[in-house]
């Protein structure tokens, strides 16, 4: 983040759901991934829900953590295409995943809930369900969280160069979506001209 948008992120009101789904989904906002987690205070899950809504985007609760919801807001048919992959569903199914979108959903949702609740094994297939690449949600486990090559919003085990520019366009289109909103432009108008934006780039 540049340091005229961190200045100017803070004269912003942090608490607005609208800031925080550009600061923690912006990148599925634009188009550029299948999903984002979206960390939010209980109160605030039904405004979240709204703004979600208005734009086209599910926000689907996985965990109420203490005083927060913890939503996986995403892209339907994205996230649907990406794990009726042949190698993301073999994948899942070996984590005894089975059935349709839905119930893959759901079944990831108690895994997660058994993790936050109970401290149960922490589901590495999260991963998945970000649409981060395979192979480095498999690097992960694999490596248990070590040897990776780079970091940034996932640990990458693969294709490090084109992943730093893709990580790059995150911050970009956050930093943009940022100014936008501080300028009082919508979250749908925010989202479309970002969504041209990516696809031109």
């Amino acid at each position: 983040m540049s340091k005229d948008v961190f200045e100017m992120l803070c004269s912003m009101d942090r608490k607005k759901v609208e800031l925080q789904i550009v600061l923690q989904c912006a990148p599925t906002l634009s188009g550029l991934k299948t999903s984002n987690l979206l960390i939010l205070p209980r109160e605030q899950e039904r405004s979240a829900h709204y703004a979600l809504r208005g734009i086209g985007l599910i926000g689907y609760r996985l965990a109420y953590d203490r005083h927060r919801v913890v939503l996986l807001v995403f892209r339907k048919e994205m996230l649907m295409h990406y794990l009726k992959r042949e190698d993301v569903r073999i994948f899942l199914q070996s984590l005894g995943y089975e059935g349709n979108f839905g119930i893959s959903l759901a079944h990831f949702q108690k895994r997660y809930q058994d993790f936050v609740n109970r401290r149960m094994n922490f589901p590495h297939e999260m991963g998945v369900f970000l649409g981060y690449p395979l192979c480095d949600v498999k690097g992960f486990i694999d490596n248990e969280g070590d040897n990776f090559r780079m970091v940034g919003y996932w640990k990458v085990y693969q294709n490090v160069h084109q992943t730093r520019k893709l990580f790059q366009q995150f911050d970009d289109i956050k930093d943009d979506m940022v100014c936008r909103l501080s300028k009082g432009d919508s979250l749908e108008t925010i989202m479309k001209e970002s969504v041209k934006h990516s696809l031109a780039s």
